[in-house]
């Protein structure tokens, strides 16, 4: 989540031109969010298939959770197409506390970048570029500017 708000913002514009669809993105490359007034652009269609999906993996999560399988525990839904999840124990253990802090972090992230773009009125993207772009065009755009 914390790498798709930004990436929104550089690429909404190119791939909603190549499908032939309006940009959710404004005039000042932000992603829609509740604080700049964005959402309303976003189809009422995405939500429910939004609210769906979330349900469905709800549903199969509270399912798994009665089970009674001893392998089961909270966040274990037994997708792992990748074969990614360590097979020790300490390894899952360590694995599992990697995850929540990262998790934990993606929403900090998130939401600063949500602060940022309501005080500044700017794209994150475009307050940091050296984050999003080559750091070759991200010195071509500063020189430009007058910053260099």
């Amino acid at each position: 989540a914390a790498a798709g708000w930004p990436l929104s913002e550089v690429f909404d514009k190119k791939i909603a031109a190549a499908l032939n669809l309006p940009a959710l993105v404004d005039a000042s490359d932000r992603a829609p969010s509740v604080l700049n007034g964005g959402l309303g652009k976003v189809s009422p269609i995405y939500w429910v298939a939004c609210i769906g999906i979330a349900a469905a993996v709800d549903f199969y999560g509270i399912s798994k959770s009665k089970s009674n399988d001893p392998a089961y525990f909270p966040g274990n839904l037994g997708f792992d197409p990748l074969g990614l999840y360590p097979k020790t124990e300490a390894d899952q253990k360590n694995m599992q506390l990697a995850e929540i802090k990262n998790g934990r972090l993606a929403m900090i992230a998130i939401f600063a970048f949500a602060i940022q773009e309501f005080v500044s009125k700017a794209g994150v993207v475009d307050e940091t570029p050296f984050f999003f772009f080559p750091l070759a065009q991200t010195l071509k755009m500063y020189t430009n500017s007058g910053y260099l």
